[in-house]
């Protein structure tokens, strides 16, 4: 599939191109008027990207037109099994070798819990304790309540099974260090 890709705003079936896939494939942007302070909140303004490879990605998850857009970081702690009670230090290790080695991007991130839509892109990983992982993350959505529910630091996270890493998660609240309104242009 061929594609055309222009200076314009938009990408192919109008997909537009967010601080989100920018910060995801570490894409140089201009950005205005974002602060990490915690006690603020901030509105991104993102170049358009000229990029093919951006575009493709954008429509392969369905990225919206506009999108909140939260940063920060969280906490998760991996067990062995549901009942949370022995340390999955293999499992906690190899995801976050992963996310150091190569990145995540998740089309349809903790659907259990924001429901559908929610982009979610992992960056930096770190073991802070001998039973949890701190994360670096980018999270978007069309819908804010999903973005005022993912900052809230009363959601709870029921425990989840990684397949890949034979591990059970337990998420913490995340802790959003900014966040971003949609760029209407």
């Amino acid at each position: 599939m061929k594609h055309s890709v222009t200076s314009s705003s938009f990408a192919p079936n109008g997909v537009r191109i967010t601080p989100l896939l920018l910060a995801a494939l570490g894409i140089s942007v201009a950005i205005a008027g974002c602060s990490a302070d915690s006690s603020t909140t901030a509105q991104t303004a993102a170049a358009a990207p000229t990029s093919p490879f951006l575009a493709e990605v954008a429509e392969q998850i369905g990225l919206p037109a506009s999108t909140w857009t939260a940063f920060g970081t969280h906490t998760a702690m991996g067990y062995t099994t549901a009942a949370a009670e022995n340390t999955s230090i293999e499992g906690m290790k190899a995801d976050c070798d992963n996310i150091n080695l190569n990145r995540k991007l998740a089309a349809d991130f903790r659907s259990d819990v924001f429901g559908p839509g929610v982009k979610g892109f992992f960056y930096k990983c770190q073991s802070v304790l001998p039973d949890t992982n701190m994360y670096w993350f980018t999270i978007s959505s069309a819908d804010e309540a999903q973005i005022d529910t993912l900052c809230n630091p009363t959601t709870n996270y029921p425990i989840i099974y990684d397949e890949q890493h034979d591990t059970y998660w337990i998420d913490e609240p995340f802790t959003c260090t900014s966040r971003a309104n949609p760029a209407y242009s």
